[in-house]
């Protein structure tokens, strides 16, 4: 008789947590936060730092390949 006593911890927490989650106001729609110009220079910066390390890499060429 194991799953009465799980049922009996269980629901009263699913139950607050529902109460809990209904005390929230909603958000609102018309907020729509956008992030700023520096995040795209520093995500536009990193790609250009891996593009020029990787095209820097040296090849792995043996004396067989012509």
């Amino acid at each position: 008789m194991r799953l009465p006593r799980v049922l009996a911890i269980t629901a009263p927490l699913a139950l607050s947590t529902v109460a809990s989650a209904q005390s929230l106001k909603p958000p609102d729609p018309n907020f729509t936060p956008t992030p700023g110009p520096v995040v795209g220079y520093l995500v536009m910066g990193v790609l250009f730092a891996i593009i020029v390390a990787v095209s820097l890499m040296p090849s792995k060429r043996s004396h067989t390949d012509l």
